[in-house]
């Protein structure tokens, strides 16, 4: 695994190396990915600052949320709840983490971790409390893991979980991997047994009655006995909507203390352990990319990677040329397009490939923000800044390639029984091709590219309707099958930095759902069939296997099975390989060090941007200055 770190660290400073030799060029190795050029940035700007900390100031970033009257506080609800982009703000992990430039974790609600071989023993905090003063104990952590049960792999791949003295929690692992503190020690505290107890007690008895091993993959798996038990709790859980601003208790540095439609108010929680240098938080809400540049041009953010156009970029460091601080983050995250799986035409193999061959890169790379890089054209699912620490050397040269190749395309429709008539698709049945492209409005690498692929395809014959739809609508929209093809961030590496995240999140977990793959019963392996060699795969199984392998040869063989089924399937299709632009606006604002104009590999420049904020707040790194 060392040698994997260490080529996970070399593919990652060459991303960045050739992210920072472009010079606003394009990079004919990478099909026409732009950057700023590092000498706009003035050779005197500096992201850490010296001077008397000013805690008067409002810190302004921004989030993706329903707005009211839908919003609620249930953070297990991804569309109208407390989603990933208010936890960090709210929740208190056990550790703050970052893949880069290797994997780290360091203490937040926990004291100190240890893992032994199979055993990692967790030590609370005893000075954590609630946001109305009462303690923070192991229970509700305990509360937090039972009911991981129904959304998670934890109660897959531990023995067991125990409480050992009022401030530790042992789990035993039933084997090694160098995943585990991945799966454990990120996680928010955001479960107070006062509220949440009655579902963890509930769970509790589920994976005591109805969980089994598994010995075709060596670790546990759920009845399918327990499913009305299971389907009945999710259904409870999930319509439970309690008041963000009246009855939700916080654990992190801040609490909610107002929310429209277009803002939050986040207010220094008088509770936390420590004071922090930033007592409150403004998180704008972009219904659109208009309104959203136009706060950006009104100087409304102090910090910000929203994403802009290329156009609107230039403009933007025109405006502030003499101010403003661009970092770029590494994300290991893409932006491509999901087929759903169930939904006609792209239940057929052919045109989910015909329409990976119709995707135009090097055209439609140019309209995304910049430090936007060609995903794989293989159709993969790999990050290729990633592929040379999980494959063999030429491996992913014998997979096909998707390239724009409109020829192509016409060939496999064709095969189907499809043709042309007055220059417009005709199916087997002699019906004109309809359906529907949608996106996220307010993201322009979401939205322009998008657009512009939809317009390409109706030039090609097809009838497609352009959709763009606010950021909870969307998610709404896929989560319930109801989309045909959708613009969005496809499945990526961007917590464990490891292949097993791309392929678990597509095949079992969040994106199977938004992919409308066929659901899966409790317990049942996801089986798939590669349709042009027939060849049948037991993805769960090479899962298990992926997620526990500590051999670089094993990983690499496995993760190349996995690329092989992925390539010939193509639920779904990369675009873009995403290095995100973050922009400070606020000349007071002293942040964690790095280096202007560059993509960063530093421990507090990983994750979304809230995260960012939060961990470097926790470590003193970032305030403004008088």
């Amino acid at each position: 695994m060392k040698k994997l770190a260490a080529a996970v660290l070399a593919a990652t400073m060459l991303f960045a190396t050739a992210c920072s030799s472009n010079n606003n060029q394009q990079n004919p190795s990478t099909g026409g990915q732009t950057t700023p050029t590092p000498s706009t940035q003035a050779p005197t700007k500096t992201l850490k600052l010296t001077g008397e900390v000013d805690t008067s100031k409002t810190l302004t970033t921004f989030v993706n949320i329903q707005p009211p009257p839908a919003f609620h506080g249930n953070p297990y609800d991804d569309v109208a709840g407390l989603n990933w982009s208010v936890q960090p703000f709210l929740f208190e992990p056990l550790t703050d983490y970052s893949a880069l430039p290797e994997k780290e974790y360091r203490p937040a609600a926990l004291k100190s971790y240890t893992l032994e071989g199979k055993t990692l023993t967790m030590v609370l905090r005893d000075d954590l409390k609630w946001s109305d003063g009462s303690p923070i104990t192991v229970d509700d952590v305990m509360t937090g893991l039972y009911i991981q049960a129904s959304k998670g792999t934890i109660w897959q791949v531990a023995e067991s979980i125990e409480v050992t003295d009022p401030n530790t929690i042992v789990i035993k692992f039933v084997n090694e991997s160098p995943l585990n503190l991945n799966l454990v020690l990120p996680s928010f505290i955001m479960t107070p047994k006062a509220t949440y107890g009655t579902f963890a007690d509930e769970l509790k008895a589920y994976v005591e009655q109805y969980r089994v091993f598994d010995e075709a993959t060596g670790r546990y798996k759920f009845d399918a006995a327990g499913a009305d038990v299971l389907n009945d709790i999710n259904t409870r859980l999930g319509e439970y909507k309690p008041d963000p601003l009246k009855e939700v208790l916080y654990s992190g540095p801040y609490v909610l203390t107002g929310v429209t439609s277009a803002e939050m108010i986040f207010e220094a929680n008088p509770h936390y352990y420590m004071d922090v240098n930033i007592k409150r938080i403004r998180a704008l809400r972009s219904a659109s990319n208009e309104s959203f540049a136009t706060a950006v041009l009104e100087e409304a953010f102090t910090i910000e990677n929203g994403g802009l156009s290329p156009e609107m970029t230039a403009q933007v460091e025109n405006k502030f040329k003499d101010t403003l601080r661009t970092i770029y983050i590494p994300e290991f995250s893409q932006i491509g397009y999901l087929f759903n799986y169930q939904k006609y035409p792209f239940t057929i193999p052919e045109v989910r490939k015909a329409f990976a061959y119709m995707l135009d890169r090097d055209t439609l790379i140019k309209l995304a923000e910049p430090g936007s890089f060609p995903s794989d054209v293989h159709a993969s699912g790999m990050l290729p800044s990633l592929i040379p620490a999980y494959t063999e050397d030429g491996f992913v040269d014998t997979l096909p390639d998707y390239s724009y190749n409109p020829a192509k395309a016409e060939e496999l429709l064709t095969s189907i029984g499809w043709k042309k008539v007055d220059g417009k698709w005709a199916n087997e049945n002699g019906e004109v091709v309809k359906f529907e492209l949608v996106t996220i409005g307010s993201w322009p690498s979401l939205m322009y590219p998008s657009e512009a692929y939809a317009t390409m395809l109706n030039e090609a014959g097809f009838q497609v309707e352009f959709k763009p739809m606010e950021f909870a609508a969307m998610i709404d929209y896929m989560n319930k099958g109801e989309h045909q093809i959708a613009s969005y961030f496809v499945p990526s590496m961007s917590t464990y930095a490891h292949p097993w995240e791309v392929y678990n999140s597509a095949y079992i977990g969040a994106y199977a759902g938004r992919m409308n793959l066929p659901t899966l019963a409790a317990g049942e392996d996801r089986i798939l069939t590669a349709p042009s060699t027939g060849k049948e795969y037991n993805v769960t199984q090479l899962l298990a296997k992926l997620y526990e392998a500590t051999d670089e040869k094993e990983t690499k063989q496995l993760t190349q099975e996995l690329m092989t089924l992925t390539s010939d399937l193509v639920p779904f299709v990369g675009l873009i390989e995403k290095t995100a632009p973050l922009r400070i606006y606020d000349t007071k604002l002293s942040a964690a060090e790095g280096e202007i104009g560059q993509p960063q590999s530093d421990f507090y420049w990983y994750g979304n941007l809230n995260n960012m904020v939060v961990k470097q707040l926790r470590a003193g790194e970032i305030y403004f200055v008088k």
